[in-house]
């Protein structure tokens, strides 16, 4: 048997109080409505490329280019996301999905979403 010793404690997280911290959306990339981004990283690995956490939106449109690759699991709400290739998905309660790096989209927010992510990012994710 082999001996670990970890130099950072394991961490839990719950959802944390609402309202979360903004993260606005850039305002160029809204192209319906009033959407209201909220989010909080609560884990980033040592070298700081991977960080999860938790977001909200409110309903309204927009453009998102991925930046990062990104892992989300909906909890709350309807969000329908449209691919550079005309794909269309639907996510919705319990729905998860993998967006890769470079992929272009448009989100059409019917209601409010709360999801969790994994973000791996190429470079350190500073906050």
């Amino acid at each position: 048997m082999t001996e670990h010793s970890l130099d950072v404690p394991l961490k839990t997280a719950s959802w944390p109080a609402d309202p979360l911290p903004e993260m606005p959306l850039p305002a160029e990339q809204i192209t319906a409505g009033n959407p209201v981004a909220r989010g909080t990283v609560v884990h980033q690995s040592k070298d700081k490329k991977v960080s999860c956490g938790y977001w909200t939106c409110t309903e309204g449109e927009f453009d998102w280019d991925f930046q990062w690759d990104e892992f989300v699991h909906v909890f709350e709400g309807e969000v329908t996301i449209t691919d550079e290739y005309g794909n269309v998905y639907s996510l919705g309660p319990n729905d998860s999905a993998h967006f890769p790096l470079g992929l272009k989209t448009h989100w059409h927010v019917k209601t409010l979403v709360r999801k969790y992510f994994v973000l791996r990012t190429p470079e350190p994710f500073e906050l």
